[in-house]
């Protein structure tokens, strides 16, 4: 391992603290973090009582809750990566009165189109966005909706 290189380990959320995860690191310390900094492992009273290194990649690591990498830290991008997911949420949320689905679908053609363009890592990184958005959010039925976005628009298919 090299200074710079990603590391990680298991830590409990604790609690919001100021705009930061406080969370308590394996030695028993708490310490807060930016909520950016955390993957959503799982529950703990669904994790075993040992959780080795290996597990992290395949084992209770959801990646649905993946937090998009630092790489995809461009203010601008996540803004309207963020807006774009509330967006196409609030319409998939909506009764048919509100937006029809034909409307609907024709209002995301264009983009849908935009995003088969793009290349697999470049859809990854988008669904990866969407994802974070919806990670902002607390849990119920708008994080869900939120988190169906890149499924939506077939962001997590190898091929366009």
């Amino acid at each position: 391992m090299n200074p710079g290189d990603l590391a990680s380990t298991l830590v409990v959320f604790l609690e919001d603290r100021h705009g930061n995860a406080l969370v308590r690191l394996p030695n028993g310390s708490k310490t807060s973090l930016p909520h950016e900094c955390l993957d959503l492992v799982e529950a703990g009273e669904n994790l075993p009582d040992h959780v080795s290194r290996d597990d992290l990649t395949s084992g209770p690591l959801r990646e649905q809750y993946r937090r998009p990498a630092p790489s995809h830290g461009d203010p601008l991008l996540t803004t309207l990566a963020e807006a774009m997911a509330h967006l196409v949420a609030a319409v998939d949320t909506s009764t048919d009165e509100e937006a029809s689905p034909d409307a609907a679908s024709r209002w995301f053609e264009y983009p849908a189109y935009l995003f088969d363009r793009l290349s697999p890592e470049d859809r990854h990184r988008l669904a990866d966005l969407f994802r974070g958005a919806a990670m902002k959010e607390p849990e119920g039925p708008w994080r869900e909706a939120l988190l169906e976005v890149p499924d939506g628009f077939d962001l997590n298919e190898d091929e366009s």
